[in-house]
């Protein structure tokens, strides 16, 4: 006997076939085991406060740079360096 593997990518997780979608749909909820989910007592669950929003002008080269490693946490990357150099500068209290 073979052993088949697979290679699952987690930002493409694969889809359910229709007759699994169908079966997944037709089980009522009353037949859902909940068993194996752990209790998690009182836990109070919030977001985290929100940061502000900030509009600034930047040199396009300065937005290239961010951008050519994955455009789309550029911003988040920007505020990183932001946050460390605001860190290292802080004078002491």
């Amino acid at each position: 006997m073979s052993t088949k593997t697979y290679k699952l990518d987690p930002k493409a997780p694969p889809g359910l076939t229709d007759a699994a979608r169908a079966a997944y749909d037709a089980t009522p909820d009353a037949q859902i085991d909940y068993d194996d989910i752990p209790d998690m007592g009182d836990v109070e669950w919030s977001r985290p406060s929100p940061k502000p929003t900030v509009t600034m002008r930047l040199d396009e080269d300065v937005i290239a740079y961010y951008k050519r490693e994955d455009p789309r946490g550029y911003t988040r990357r920007m505020a990183a360096v932001l946050s460390a150099f605001a860190r290292r500068n802080r004078s002491p209290e």
